[in-house]
Order: C-alpha cells, then sequence, then structure tokens
C-alpha cells in the first residue's frame, strides 16, 4: 500500500508501487477502508451523554448506535462523513426544552456504530431503515430532519414517502459530492499513479450512479419546506453551491453565517435560532447559551 512516508527510501517507494501494480484489487480495498471506514481503530463503547437514552438499531447491515432526548414529535439528525451524532448533541439539548424528541444517530463506521464501509449508498441505506423506525414507531410522528454536509445529500436521496411534506433543516451542505469525494481521496497522500487509478474507477461509478445523487438534482423537490444555513468561509462545503442553489429556488431560505467554518457552525446561536423558527417554535425564554455551555463542562 502506497500511504507514502517522505522518509521512504526510494527502493521502498518502488517496491510498494510495484506490489500495487501486482495486486491493484488489494490496493484499493485498503483505500477504500481509509475513505469509507472513518473507525478504522478498536474503540471503546462511549457513555450516553447525562440525560441521554442510548439505542441500537439493528439494521440489516450492522447494528447502528443512536442517542435520544426528549418526548414529543420527533426530529431526526443526520451526520456527513467522518462525523457523528455527538455533533448535535447541544441542538438536541435546546429541542428537548422545547417539547421534542431528539433523535441522532452514527452511520455505520462512524463512531459506536458496527465498523461497515460508509460509502454513500449505505448512508442512504441506513438513514431510510432509522426514518422508517422512527416513523413507525414513534408515537408523535417525525417531525423535522436536520442534517450537516453529506447528510443533506442522503437525506433527499432517501426514500421520498418519509420525508415528504417534512422541514428540512441543511447545515453546510455538500453540493458537489464528486469534488468533495476526489479531495478527499487527494487526502490520502497516495502514491500519484494509484491515486490517477483510483480516481478513473471512480469516474466511472459517478457517472454510472452519484451524478443521479447530487444534491443540485434532489433537494428541488423538497425546495419550498427546507432551510439551509452555510457559513460564507466554509473552507469543505462552498457557500457559493448554496447561494446559486437559493437563488434558483428562491423558496428555499438561506442563512449565511461569518467566521464559523463547517464544524462550528453546528451548534451555534445562529443555527439554533433559526432551527426554532423552521419548526414553528418562537418560545424566546430558553437560553441556548447555557445549553452550549453544559455540552462543553461534560
Amino acid at each position: 500500500m502506497t500511504f507514502l512516508d517522505p522518509s521512504q527510501s526510494p527502493l521502498l517507494r518502488k517496491l510498494s508501487l510495484l506490489w500495487n501494480r501486482i495486486v491493484p484489487n488489494w490496493a484499493h480495498k485498503k483505500i477504500d477502508s481509509h475513505l469509507f471506514l472513518p473507525n478504522r481503530q478498536t474503540r471503546s463503547k462511549p457513555r450516553p451523554p447525562r440525560g441521554f437514552e442510548q439505542k441500537f438499531f439493528k439494521t440489516p447491515d450492522g447494528q447502528v448506535n443512536a442517542y435520544m432526548i426528549g418526548q414529543g414529535p420527533a426530529v431526526v439528525f443526520v451526520h456527513g462523513w467522518g462525523g457523528g451524532a455527538h455533533q448535535f448533541f447541544s441542538l438536541m439539548r435546546g429541542l428537548m426544552k422545547c417539547g421534542f424528541r431528539a433523535i441522532a444517530f452514527d452511520h455505520l463506521g462512524h463512531q459506536a456504530s458496527d465498523n461497515r464501509p460508509a460509502t454513500l449508498e449505505q448512508m442512504i441505506k441506513t438513514t431510510n431503515f432509522v426514518l422508517n423506525a422512527v416513523k413507525k414507531n414513534h408515537g408523535e410522528g417525525l417531525y423535522g430532519v436536520v442534517t450537516h454536509g453529506l447528510g443533506a445529500t442522503v437525506v433527499t436521496n432517501s426514500r421520498s414517502g418519509l420525508v415528504k411534506d417534512l422541514p428540512l433543516f441543511l447545515i453546510a451542505p455538500i453540493f458537489n459530492y464528486r469534488f468533495y469525494f476526489l479531495r478527499k481521496l487527494g487526502e490520502l497522500s497516495l502514491h500519484h499513479e494509484l491515486l490517477k487509478q483510483y480516481a478513473a474507477q471512480f469516474a466511472e461509478r459517478y457517472k454510472r450512479l452519484y451524478a443521479r445523487l447530487e444534491l443540485a438534482r434532489t433537494l428541488p423537490a423538497y425546495s419550498d419546506y427546507s432551510v439551509i444555513v452555510h457559513d460564507q468561509n466554509d473552507p469543505v462545503a462552498p457557500y457559493s453551491d448554496s447561494l446559486k442553489f437559493c437563488d434558483k429556488y428562491p423558496l428555499t431560505k438561506l442563512l449565511k453565517t461569518r467566521n464559523l467554518g463547517h464544524f462550528e457552525i453546528i451548534p451555534s446561536e445562529s443555527v439554533w435560532q433559526e432551527l426554532k423558527s423552521h419548526l414553528n417554535y418562537e418560545d424566546t425564554t430558553i437560553n441556548y447559551s447555557n445549553i452550549v455551555l453544559e455540552e462543553t463542562s461534560i
């Protein structure tokens, strides 16, 4: 495998590349494990945060870890590639105080869920399973969905009957999966020949499968009940993509933030206030700043 260390000798680099040429499928499987298994190392099982209930969904492809808090109509949170349910804890505590039941889960290959490859297809499949389970088994129904990053693409490609007419709240969505994937691939510091081989293989899969899943193609069906919150200085998901979409589909509201980045935007006051408004909850007595402080003190 040519995950190259600058200290490797030229001979070792050549031998490594030769091995990849001889056994390309092995090399590609190793790349897949780095891209689609954020949890490659053995992890200790995390304990549920104070006030949260932990539950495991037994899906056909593996056990999915989830956290729940509160009572009332359910709002489901869907994270992106490399993220986790923990990213939403502050928002979930806030919604609990507003009379909602907040539910977030770890995709397979992430955090406390089973270590299975988290391809885009698998993430969509898992999300379908969780949304269906919540809609079927939660007495007060599924009220809304909140996403971050690639989670937006995952949700808008889920079965339409699960999210039809639900408020969708998209935080820093990824509109260009192709660019995002190739950027992730480049971050692995592969030998340029192996990188070229794998990128060519992905290009074929993209044309055959992923192009039709791009957010710009799937979100228009939900544009009239969606809100996008995006930071102008997001280094991962270009803000210009969200702006372009909302210019074309003006019924989708766009909230612009500054200097919050791609991840820090999630627990921000701006996101909280807009989320409450989108869920038609206007109570201003809840002190979200205290909720955030409570989260960081744990």
